[in-house]
Order: C-alpha cells, then structure tokens, then sequence
C-alpha cells in the first residue's frame, strides 16, 4: 500500500490557488486510494477467514477498530496538525450509540450503525463548530477535557449501564456460531478499515490535502494561499470524529459489550500511542501499528498490568526521541542511503568517464 506521506508531492496534481478554492489541472483519477481500500478489504478478510474466530482473531477485529480510528487521527494530528483530543469521546458515541439502539431500541446491526454515523456527524458539527475556533493550545486543552466529563457521565448513568456498561451488543454479521459471526464481522470490519483508508487518502491526495498542508505548516501562509481555515479546521474535525465513531461501533460489535473504558483518558492516550509510536503522518505504519500495539496489550499479562505507565513512558520518549515516530525513522534512514548510493553511483560513472577519456586520449597519440 503506497505511503501519502512519502508521495504526495509526486501524487498530487498540479494546482493553482485562486480566491478560497484550489483549481487542477486536468489530471487521470489518482488510483491510490480506491487500491489501497481493495487490498485491506482483501487481505484482511482473507487473514480473518484462516484464523477462524479465534481469540486471536478477535484480538485482531478490536486493532481493526483501533486502526479506524487512527486513521482519521493521521489527517488531524500528522496531517492538518489539528490539536483536537476528542476521539475517545466519539468512539464512545459510535460504541455506546450501537449498545443503546441494539438492546433498548431494537435496531439492528445495519440500522444503529447507520444512525451512529449520522448522530455522530450531528454531534461533531455542533461540537467542532465551537472548539475549532479556538487557537490550537486552547484547542487541546478544550478537548482534553471532555473525556474527562463524559466518562463521570457514564459511570454515574444507569441509562448507560454505569461501571459495568452495556452488554448484548449483536454481531454486524451473524452467523451460526459464535466463530462464525466472529470472522463475518471481522470482515466488515476490515471493509469498513479500507473505507476509511481509501476516504483519507483521497483527502490527503487532492486539492483540499495541499490545503490542510498548508495548513498544517503555517497557518497564516495557508490563508495568504486563500485556504478558509474555519472551514477546513471544522472538516478535519468532523471527519476524525465520524470515523472514531466508526471505530467505537466496531469495537462494540466484536466484543459484544460496552463499558466506560472506552471514553476514558487511558483510551485516548492509547490511541495516541497508536498514532505517535508507528508515525503519525503514516496511514499504513498506524494502521499496523494500532494492531500490533493490541495484540501486545491483551496478550502480555505484565503490559496489560502495567498499560498506563508503559503508555506514559512510551510516549514521552517518542515525543522527545522521534516526533514522527518508527516510519519517521526508516524514512530519513533510506534517505541517507539512498544519498549515499546516489553518491556512489556519481562517483562511479565520474571514473568511467575518466577512464573512457584517457584511453580515447591515449590511442589518439
């Protein structure tokens, strides 16, 4: 799957900024985004189907969930550099919002997720409208908060299930045994998964991507480029949320409950984890990065033990070490040699043209 982060400039279409809008020139559809989808949806469905809803491939669906929603926190956090810290809350939306509709309400697996989306859309337009004007410090600490409240919220609820949540979560995909409507909603999932990522590849790789790059870089060149900040600050921040939501309603449908420990600041900090650990400008390094930071989680008793202040750690150090995180690393590590290689193969072809000189200066005496 090709890495936006390392091809944008080569990938992306000739533009030119006139007034609020960026205008191509005429171009072939990118085919990036509509192939990296195919080979998700592929790959993992094939990987789901031989491990045959196992306690692995449960363990797998759940990063599949987390990987949603890393995704969209590239655009924000790697991309645009939104400093919004809200995603915790509107997974919990999506996981809650299907745990509510499913077993109060009687929707089914299609109908709540459905509704999720659009509450989920609702919500983040009239949230994001608010907290999106503020700079980006203020910003961060505005949505830091809110997971705070909201989980005193769904502790304290006995709507919501309180401490212990709300279980009875059906499958998106049924089947006749417990294994079987594990692998037919992992499938689903990792469908959803390529969505997402062939969603956010196209943003990334148009017109609108440069923007949010300019954006990104220096604001105050991104409006002298004509690019409306308000709007696109409010579009990033919609679109985050909505696949968090994504993310929460995945979540809730592979483990068949939920409790408050998704919209937690642990969770959000884990999902930073997911993000700042494999590269936060990365979509392929997060989405194998939130599946592997899972598996590592859930299947090492001294991690899982010891989650928030390995999490602590860990980010800071990465922070401090690597900003861009593992694929941040390998990028400037090829590009050193891929210089050095370069190096030496101008070096070489210098001593053959010297050579090749000298002997057609030599048999001419």
């Amino acid at each position: 799957m090709t890495d936006p982060a390392a091809s944008a400039s080569a990938a992306a279409p000739t533009v030119t900024v006139a007034g609020a809008g960026v205008e191509h020139n005429g171009r072939r559809r990118d085919p990036v985004p509509l192939s990296s989808a195919v080979v998700i949806a592929v790959v993992g469905s094939l990987v789901l189907a031989a491990m045959n809803g196992s306690y692995l491939g449960l363990t797998v669906t759940t990063g599949v969930a987390y990987a949603v929603v890393t995704v969209g926190m590239v655009l924000q956090l790697g991309y645009s550099r939104q400093l919004a810290f809200s995603q915790s809350v509107f997974m919990g939306v999506g996981a809650y919002g299907t745990g509510i509709l499913e077993t109060k309400y009687n929707f089914s697996s299609a109908e709540s997720f459905l509704a999720v989306v659009a509450l989920a859309t609702v919500a983040s337009f009239l949230v994001g409208s608010v907290v999106t004007r503020a700079p980006g410090l203020a910003l961060a600490l505005a949505t830091l908060l809110l997971p705070l409240f909201i989980y005193q919220l769904a502790t304290f609820s006995t709507y919501l299930g309180s401490f212990a949540g709300i279980s009875g979560v059906v499958p998106f995909w049924n089947g006749a045994t417990y294994e079987s409507a594990l692998v037919r909603s992992g499938i689903v999932s990792v469908v959803l998964l390529g969505l997402a990522t062939g969603l956010v590849l196209r943003v990334m790789r148009s017109g609108i991507g440069l923007q949010l790059m300019a954006m990104g870089e220096d604001e105050r060149l991104g409006e002298s480029l004509g690019v409306s900040l308000r709007q696109r600050r409010l579009e990033v921040f919609v679109l985050g949320s909505v696949l968090a939501a994504v993310g929460g309603a995945i979540l809730a449908s592979a483990q068949g409950l939920v409790t408050p420990d998704v919209l937690s600041e642990s969770a959000e900090i884990t999902l930073l984890i997911m993000v700042f650990v494999p590269g936060r400008k990365s979509v392929t390094a997060t989405i194998i990065g939130a599946i592997v930071i899972e598996y590592l989680t859930t299947s090492t008793s001294f991690i899982s033990t010891n989650l928030t202040t390995i999490e602590g750690v860990v980010l800071i150090l990465v922070l401090i070490v690597e900003p861009d995180g593992v694929a941040g690393a390998v990028a400037r590590l090829l590009g050193r040699r891929t210089d050095r290689w370069a190096a030496g193969l101008r070096g070489a072809a210098r001593r053959i043209r010297t050579r090749e000189s000298g002997s057609r200066a030599s048999d001419t005496a």
